[in-house]
């Protein structure tokens, strides 16, 4: 019921968006650019979104901290909204040009008729650890138990269900979901005791484990295909603003760079947009996601399908779209073979 009524909520969105979303928490601001290195100003400002304060999003930080947006001429504002799904209202509604989150929303809202493109797949498996309080042992126990979440149809949530579903439990009726916001406020829910668990990524997992909350399960080790990280835009923007599109992504490309190569610039971007200043945390969050940030992202179909079907649980619409429905990979293909990608990482085309 809970997920019908996101749906239908969605549906109704996509049909008749208009003003502004729900505010959002301040955003740090973004770097100022350096004057040389720069391409030509473009004359379009664009604001940029991110849904979570973990180590997922940190190309986007790195673009905004260390001038990359400047440095390819684009004007852009990078804003922090704690929710995917209200992220996506601030995409159709034109707030937001390009939006970076899970890969559920986007594909919820493609479903419900909004022309969305996925345009580059960061993540391409899941970078989540279920965690729970320390006397449940076994997922079993989870029965009859609420579960925080930031939002119904976030990450949190689909990858919560997912996993249920994996261990055999029913994701509708096994246990009870709670918003609470976002991931710092899941963690926030069970030391309050109203929780018993949730997903978490990192460094949040980190300090929930320091805290002494058990992992019930690393999800990447499920085996369970999924499409994690995303960026996205609408098509009818990628169409009309080519040039927009194109250096927005590869300032995206640099930040993913930097994160696999420049530990000093990811540990600073790292720890101001998630505040945390405790150098383990942050070492061993930079270690995690460098294993997982894919280097070329396209994103995967594999992990889309499997969005898909958690969607056409409440939505059987989905059922006849394909993977390939969901992206435009021709701006970053055409990236790669210009020699931007080879060029970034110094090698021979």
């Amino acid at each position: 019921m809970r997920y019908a009524l996101f749906a239908g909520w969605l549906a109704a969105f996509v049909l008749g968006c208009s003003g502004s979303p729900a505010a959002t928490a301040p955003a740090p601001p973004t770097a100022p650019a350096r004057a040389s290195d720069s391409a030509a100003p473009l004359p379009e400002k664009i604001t940029v979104s991110y849904s979570t304060l973990s180590g997922s999003q940190v190309a986007v930080y790195l673009a905004a901290e260390q001038g990359l947006f400047a440095k390819y001429g684009l004007t852009a504002e990078v804003m922090y909204i704690a929710s995917g799904t209200t992220a996506l209202q601030s995409l159709l509604a034109g707030d937001v040009q390009f939006s970076t989150g899970a890969g559920y929303e986007p594909a919820a809202a493609y479903v419900a008729g909004a022309p969305v493109r996925i345009l580059l797949g960061l993540i391409n498996t899941f970078p989540n650890l279920f965690l729970v309080d320390p006397e449940i042992t076994a997922p079993e126990q989870l029965r009859g138990k609420p579960i925080g979440v930031s939002r119904l149809g976030g990450q949190p949530h689909v990858a919560a269900r997912l996993a249920l579903r994996h261990w055999g439990l029913d994701p509708d009726t096994d246990v009870q979901y709670l918003q609470l916001g976002g991931v710092p406020e899941i963690l926030a829910g069970m030391q309050s005791g109203a929780v018993v668990g949730g997903v978490f990524t990192p460094p949040t997992n980190l300090r929930a484990q320091q805290a002494g909350y058990r992992v019930l399960a690393d999800l990447g080790q499920l085996g369970i295909p999924y499409q994690s990280t995303v960026i996205v835009g609408l098509q009818p923007y990628v169409e009309t603003h080519p040039e927009v599109t194109r250096r927005f992504l590869q300032a995206i490309l640099e930040g993913i760079k930097l994160y696999l190569t420049d530990d000093a610039a990811a540990r600073a971007a790292l720890a101001k947009y998630t505040r945390t200043d405790d150098p383990a945390l942050l070492d061993e969050t930079i270690a995690y996601y460098r294993r997982i940030v894919e280097r070329r992202p396209y994103p995967t179909l594999a992990g889309l399908q499997t969005v898909l079907d958690e969607v056409a649980s409440h939505d059987p619409r989905a059922r006849a779209v394909r993977p390939e429905d969901l992206v435009n990979t021709e701006p970053l293909a055409e990236l790669e073979r210009s020699g931007f990608l080879a060029a970034l990482y110094g090698e021979a085309r």
